[in-house]
């Protein structure tokens, strides 16, 4: 290709990007409800994720088990909300799908917010529960448990540049798989089941490295009520999960199918 031709590649692909314009759509969903079922669909995913953590160590629950419940709580989400959201429920799982134009780049934030407030509500109610118990002195200690950290808070002892690389590519991989099972070409159905199960095996995976952030939303909901180092690290997994994101976004709207990008045309309205 000429350096003119690819000059001029680019130049649209920019173009493209930067007139990410979406039409209404009436009929659908309001941004409300979508935001209201992406902050049901978090509290969902943090309330059995989070919980099933929590109890890891004074029940026979283990690793297994936590990232069974994340799982099956993302694919309730997806089956229950799937429809009026697209039930992201996850602030990296949001950027991913809008830089691959497969999402209006308006909704972006207000998703993200109600992401973040569904996950705390769900933590505040998990912190509830343990500052409740008699056999609890110290809930905040307790609740720090299922915290994301690395360094001297990681599971297994993992630093900071192991950690921060397995939340991004876990991240990645996450948002490729969401991006593929929801392709105009994918399998019906498959979905909720091939995204819920990618994120329990990833959780699996990462547990032992960071204690399975893979979702900011998911990390500020046990940062901001754990002990102060989580809050002083939460900065990290937010950073390394959009990170992956961004690059798996990025990399489909380069190079798949003209079909798969959902940016449409500006419709005139002639008065």
């Amino acid at each position: 290709m000429s350096d003119s031709a690819a000059a001029e590649a680019a130049e649209e692909f920019t173009e493209e990007f930067e007139a990410d314009i979406w039409a209404d759509e009436p009929a659908g969903p309001s941004l409300i409800s979508k935001m209201l079922a992406e902050a049901v669909g978090t509290f969902i995913l943090v309330l059995l994720g989070v919980g099933t953590a929590l109890t890891a160590g004074t029940s026979t629950n283990g690793t297994e088990s936590i990232g069974l419940a994340f799982a099956v709580a993302l694919i309730i989400a997806i089956v229950v909300f799937g429809g009026i959201s697209g039930a992201h429920v996850n602030p990296a799982v949001t950027l991913g799908v809008w830089l691959a134009g497969r999402f209006p780049g308006r909704d972006v934030v207000p998703y993200i917010l109600a992401q973040v407030i569904g996950g705390l509500f769900a933590g505040a109610t998990l912190y509830m529960f343990i500052a409740t118990h008699p056999n609890v002195e110290n809930a905040k200690e307790v609740y720090s448990t299922a915290a994301i950290g690395f360094g001297d808070h990681s599971p297994a002892g993992f630093g900071a540049a192991a950690g921060l690389t397995v939340e991004a590519v876990a991240t990645a991989l996450l948002v490729l798989v969401v991006l593929a099972a929801t392709a105009r070409t994918a399998v019906k159905g498959v979905a909720p089941f091939a995204i819920g199960l990618t994120l329990g095996a990833l959780v699996i995976f990462a547990i032992p490295f960071t204690n399975a952030g893979i979702n900011p939303a998911r990390a500020t909901a046990t940062a901001l009520l754990s002990d102060s180092w989580a809050i002083a690290q939460l900065w990290a997994f937010w950073v390394a999960p959009l990170v992956g994101a961004a690059i798996v976004g990025l990399l489909y709207r380069a190079f798949a199918p003209v079909e798969e990008i959902e940016i449409v045309e500006v419709v005139e309205v002639i008065e």
